[in-house]
């Protein structure tokens, strides 16, 4: 017997090898060329905005040289955590699971926030979505990744080859050397998928307030160095061989003392376990039921108190078991905070996380490369997407997402569609405008802008949200409220 078993022993190590090798492909299993090079790049807090108010020449080339849509609708909570997951799962936030940049798991009581390192690099938080660099490790490829949430995190039992922990002192030009010293690595051993993330932009509208001089002036130093990017890759001829995508996971609304909600005037917090504050607060319940939250809550001014299963529609929020039992989102522009925090002496005069349909809210999208077409605009596009056009832009087969690569695909086939058309209708309940593309359309009413797909010749929906043009009538609903009588203007 004992002979025998020694005999096993060298199978038995091997196998948990294979198995393991089975679960990450490496490059030599992958058959065919390496695709074009992609390069994601997220500029945290720029709204979609920002653009037309300083002088920007890399973005500006970008949006000449390639596909510029007018802003990037999010998920909600528009977070960073929560936003920049989606982006890279074309998963809602409601679906893969990171539902806020500090949450609560009721499975494992445990709490995550951004700031502690244990829980960012805990690959727990993040199974509720595949992000690029997995599937594209996972069928062969290699990635790189210069900071973005969840990819220090072991996912699905892989991370990126290259990958550095978040240290938001790197200074920038160590990032653009970085990427450009994995450009330019032999074929073989050089990534496919690139990240390279900035946070200046974010930290300057929490502090100095949206469109901020500060803000502006961190935004036109990114600017700067984009250019040194871009110039350094067009003097080793790589620049025209690699698709860069420039994005931002949210935009910023002016805040102030005296537009916030003390939750604690209204709820005894030791009774409840509040996971995370600002325009929308977490609650779950703990000695008050969510019925008695809401109820506590019916009638506050600038306040809309939701329990789980009631949540528009819209946010797709409703679904995963780590969103609250009761969720609370403030007006624009207003925070919900506690009294204790009320005194805070340095308080922020910007913030984001409110209704992603908020315009304030949008960030920008522009994509540069070879497989994207010059010159192209956009309406409003959705984050979800882009996971679905990635995914197709690097030969990759994706995993499940919510996402729809439909929304770019008149960008990337060459044919020279250039704009979209945009028509205004005076409805009943207001003003409409609707900027019209080959596959999905932006509806900008009030301070909203909802994105909508095409469903069929002049009809546009979007869960619960629809718009059907019919010569000079239109008829439509948003939230499954009717917009009344609509009649084309112009």
């Amino acid at each position: 017997m004992t002979d025998f078993l020694n005999r096993l022993r060298p199978l038995a190590l091997l196998l948990p090898a294979l198995f393991l090798a089975g679960c990450q492909a490496g490059p030599s299993d992958r058959d065919g060329e390496k695709p074009t090079p992609l390069l994601l790049i997220s500029i945290d807090g720029f709204r979609h905005d920002y653009i037309e108010r300083f002088d920007s020449p890399a973005i500006d080339r970008m949006i000449r040289e390639g596909l510029y849509a007018d802003s990037l609708h999010h998920a909600f909570p528009t977070k960073t955590f929560a936003t920049h997951y989606t982006l890279v799962t074309g998963r809602h936030p409601g679906t893969h699971g990171v539902v806020a940049n500090n949450m609560w798991d009721p499975r494992r009581e445990a709490s995550f926030s951004l700031g502690d390192r244990e829980a960012v690099n805990d690959g727990f938080w993040y199974q509720g979505g595949e992000p690029i660099w997995v599937t594209a490790e996972q069928q062969g490829l290699i990635a790189a990744t210069y900071f973005w949430p969840g990819s220090e995190a072991m996912i699905q039992r892989t991370r990126p080859t290259h990958y550095r922990a978040y240290d938001g002192r790197v200074p920038h030009e160590e990032r653009i050397d970085q990427v450009l010293e994995w450009l330019a690595m032999p074929e073989s051993e050089r990534p496919d998928f690139l990240t390279l993330y900035f946070s200046r932009v974010d930290s300057r509208g929490h502090g100095d307030g949206p469109a901020s001089r500060a803000a502006l002036s961190a935004a036109a130093e990114i600017d700067g160095q984009l250019g040194r990017l871009f110039s350094e890759l067009e003097s080793t001829g790589r620049l025209d061989e690699i698709n860069i995508i420039l994005v931002s996971d949210h935009g910023m609304s002016a805040v102030s003392p005296d537009r916030v909600v003390a939750l604690d005037e209204y709820i005894d917090l030791s009774k409840v376990h509040v996971s995370d504050w600002g325009p929308a607060a977490q609650i779950w319940a703990r000695e008050m039921s969510a019925d008695e939250i809401v109820a506590a809550l019916e009638g506050v001014a600038h306040l809309r108190a939701w329990k789980r299963e009631d949540i528009p529609d819209r946010y797709r929020f409703g679904s995963h078991y780590r969103v609250p039992d009761v969720l609370v989102e403030a007006d624009p522009g207003w925070l919900i905070s506690s009294k204790p925090y009320m005194a805070n002496p340095n308080p922020p005069k910007g913030m984001h996380g409110w209704d992603p349909a908020l315009a304030e809210m949008h960030g920008i999208f522009v994509a540069r490369g070879p497989d994207f077409t010059p010159g192209a605009r956009s309406p409003a596009v959705r984050s979800v997407g882009l996971y679905p056009l990635m995914a197709h832009l690097l030969d990759l087969e994706p995993a499940e997402h919510e996402g729809r690569l439909a929304t770019f695909l008149p960008y990337l086939d060459g044919s020279g569609r250039h704009d979209y058309r945009i028509e205004r209708f005076d409805c009943e309940a207001g003003p409409v405008e609707a900027r019209i593309g080959a596959r999905h359309m932006a509806l900008h009413h009030g301070r909203r802008v909802h994105v909508l797909d095409r469903v069929g010749e002049g009809d546009f929906r979007e869960v619960d949200l629809s718009f059907t043009i019919d010569g000079d009538r239109a008829e439509g609903s948003l939230d499954g409220r009717s917009l009344g009588e609509c009649r084309l203007i112009q």
